[in-house]
């Protein structure tokens, strides 16, 4: 195969294969990590840690579209000592993602629910690519969906800081998703969706050429 040619096919063919890696995936416990931040004021976690339950039920809700029922195996319940407090949690998302949509599972009473998240995002070397601030609805009665938070950044996110708190020192909800592309690094240009259709016309040429010699 001429060495032109080959070459040709191996660039479309490694850009196809990153536009499919950077499909849309949910994030959440298998491919992600969440810590109770330092920012946490002062307070109680109440039942969430009870027999053996780790911070880990923020991030375990199996998709975006998945129902949340309350109970002391699934939820997340922090009271801060003082109405302004409330819970930092710190995401890690291994590598870069754009982010396309939040999903957030709050608590279904006003009484405990989140009042107010302000999210703060973070590229890989800790700087900061933008931020969310939000009061999100109750949960829904029953089994909770999620509220969907749909926007066209941040980008090259790999660290999310989240603040919960309550009007009324409560912080109770269920779960933190998100859905997101792996980044595409700087200068990387996908590949227009026509060059699928090049590569075996790429190799069948240079299949050809070589009959061609073997002939003359």
């Amino acid at each position: 195969m001429n060495k032109s040619l080959f070459a040709a096919a191996f660039v479309a063919a490694s850009a196809v294969a990153g536009l499919a890696h950077a499909a849309p995936v949910y994030l959440n416990v298998d491919n992600i990590s969440v810590e109770v931040g330092p920012g946490t004021s002062a307070g109680s976690f109440n039942n969430t840690f009870n027999g053996g339950q780790t911070i880990d039920k923020v991030i375990d809700a199996p998709s975006a579209d998945a129902e949340e029922f309350h109970n002391q195996t699934t939820h997340i319940w922090f009271t801060a000592n003082e109405v302004g407090g409330g819970l930092e949690l710190l995401f890690d998302f291994g590598l870069e993602y754009d982010i396309s949509t939040l999903h957030f599972w709050n608590y279904t009473s006003e009484d405990y629910d989140v009042d107010q998240i302000d999210f703060t995002f973070f590229n890989k070397n800790s700087v900061q690519v933008g931020t969310l601030s939000s009061e999100p609805d109750l949960g829904s009665a029953g089994g909770i969906k999620a509220q969907d938070y749909v926007f066209a950044a941040p980008l090259n996110v790999r660290y999310v800081t989240a603040f919960l708190s309550g009007s009324n020192r409560q912080v109770d909800f269920q779960n933190i998703g998100f859905t997101a592309e792996v980044s595409v690094p700087v200068g990387e240009v996908p590949l227009p969706a026509g060059a699928l259709l090049m590569i075996p016309g790429l190799l069948g040429l240079g299949a050809a050429t070589r009959r061609k010699r073997k002939q003359a």
